[in-house]
């Protein structure tokens, strides 16, 4: 019988597809070298370069065995013989490997050359490329076996599908560049993140995969700080019906008590659950299963995850058995009314109130994927008290939303294609109101007569929803915390464009301001909504 078949896509920064570092185990020493200390050498994964015969002692796999030999076969002998080859995979053994150093014999690798310069901080990688070898190993009952002493709780499941879509490893020899096709976080000097236009590359690979036939459901693994940013994207712009459950760790793969493992293991058993079938991109942690719209980080430590928003968020638990409590009132994936197949192929809309014609942004290629060049910019602004320089209402104090309007404006103006044309700000003000300092909504004020949307965000982790102002330029962002409205008026633009600019955006017309609250109404309507 075919087993059901799960696409597992490779995210940026993914602890849970990283290693602790390889160091060279006592065995692997030599005299002169340092001695790590501790009764036992540590073991690695390794495979055996070639079939070796082993005896194993008897009763040694328990404390208890030897006081229940008489339930046991007995051979005569006091050991079990067997032959091991390479392609029963990974075996616990003491890694052997030393740097190359320009000496006769090498050095140890140390946990410390990840922070020496003068070594290229250590010149390896910790990171997976995919995450084949992590459920190969959980497979081998390298992390641990299943409640019942069994091993291989991945694979008498399901197939897998391994695809890089951002991975957190690069293949340097094949000419793969960290930044560019891959994103570590360590050795923290290289460190890379994910940019703007790495999103439509995530959206892309995405929807290609999950409109195969035959699949039963896919998993996202990426860095514990971001997962819940993508989580939410993918709700929004991913056409589909399949379940998409997102996981992290809080701990490295093969570190004592990660947590990564057990999660991939929960995320398999909610998608061939069927329970969550229709309910989007989901967060599966720690045997918690989030909406991506509330789905959020608060510590780095394992169960340290939460729904933000006040009202609700955390729809199951993994069980046994898999157990859905609520369901989402919101529009995610199939129904997302800025899901890849409802985004127009050109976003139009009137550049400034009056103008007789429309302007249009490309946001679509000739096959229907996102083009990175579409992906708005948008960047958050936070509110604080005793901030200002006075009680002035001047605008020009904030100079750092006037120079995002600036960006913006010579953005738009450049004839280079490549040059984004969609921009937005978010405000994290006042809960619940959303609102900045006086100064601050001035400026904020020009930046949505200058053509920029406005959202309108409660601090931190919002309890509540913003209220909606009669006289406000803005869009409540509800309860959405900053990063969450953020995400949502990228894809709103690019479903709606700009707001209309008037002409001169610090004395508006009251036409234009009627122009503009037509506009806010409809990024309301899915603001209200998603």
């Amino acid at each position: 019988m075919d087993k059901p078949k799960i696409a597992v896509f490779s995210g940026p920064t993914s602890t849970i597809a990283n290693s602790p570092n390889l160091v060279t185990s006592n065995k692997g020493r030599a005299d002169g070298d340092r001695n790590l200390p501790g009764r036992f050498d540590h073991l690695v994964a390794q495979s055996l370069y070639e079939p070796v015969t082993v005896r194993i002692k008897k009763f040694s796999a328990h404390p208890m065995e030897e006081d229940a030999k008489g339930v046991y076969f007995d051979d005569g002998k006091d050991y079990y013989e067997v032959e091991l080859h390479p392609e029963d995979g990974p075996f616990l053994l003491p890694y052997m490997a030393r740097r190359k150093d320009g000496s006769g014999t090498g050095a140890p690798f140390e946990a410390g050359d990840m922070t020496n310069a003068a070594i290229g901080y250590g010149g390896r990688q910790s990171f997976y490329p995919d995450a084949s070898r992590v459920f190969a190993d959980i497979d081998r009952s390298i992390a641990g076996r299943d409640e019942h002493g069994e091993g291989n709780l991945l694979d008498r499941k399901a197939d897998f599908e391994f695809i890089r879509a951002l991975p957190p490893a690069g293949y340097t020899e094949l000419g793969e560049k960290a930044g560019e096709d891959y994103f570590p976080y360590q050795p923290f000097p290289m460190s890379r993140r994910p940019r703007y236009s790495d999103l439509a590359r995530v959206t892309n690979t995405v929807q290609r995969t999950l409109a195969q036939s035959g699949l039963a459901g896919a998993i996202w693994l990426e860095g514990s700080p971001t997962v819940e940013e993508t989580t939410y994207w993918l709700s929004l712009l991913i056409d589909t019906q399949l379940p998409l459950t997102c996981c992290a760790s809080q701990r490295t793969h093969g570190q004592l008590a990660n947590d990564g493992d057990r999660n991939i293991v929960d995320a398999v058993e909610v998608i061939l659950s069927g329970q969550v079938n229709g309910m989007g991109a989901v967060g599966v942690q720690d045997e918690r299963i989030y909406a991506a719209r509330e789905f959020k980080k608060a510590d780095d430590r394992p169960g340290n995850y939460k729904a933000t928003g006040g009202h609700g968020g955390i729809l199951g638990t993994v069980g046994p058995p898999v157990t859905i409590w609520y369901r989402p009132n919101y529009k995610h994936t199939a129904s997302s009314d800025v899901n890849l197949t409802r985004l127009p192929a050109d976003v139009i809309f009137t550049d400034t109130t009056g103008d007789s014609g429309s302007v249009g942004v490309r946001i679509k290629d000739s096959g229907g994927g996102l083009l990175p060049t579409a992906i708005p910019r948008v960047n958050i602004v936070k509110q604080a008290s005793y901030m200002g320089e006075d009680d002035s209402l001047d605008p020009d104090q904030e100079v750092d939303i006037l120079a995002r309007i600036a960006k913006a404006l010579a953005d738009q103006r450049n004839p280079d294609e490549k040059s984004p044309k969609l921009h937005g700000l978010v405000l994290e003000g006042t809960s619940p109101y959303g609102l900045g300092s006086t100064s601050q909504m001035a400026a904020l004020a020009i930046a949505v007569y200058s053509g920029l949307p406005v959202v309108r965000v409660g601090r931190s982790d919002p309890g509540g929803r913003v209220p909606g102002f009669m006289h406000d330029l803005s869009i409540a962002g509800s309860n959405l915390d900053a990063n969450k409205a953020r995400l949502l008026l990228m894809a709103s633009m690019l479903k709606l464009g700009r707001f209309p600019k008037a002409k001169d955006p610090r004395n508006p017309t009251s036409k234009e301001k009627d122009a503009l609250l037509a506009k806010i109404a409809e990024f309301q309507e899915i603001f209200e909504s998603h």
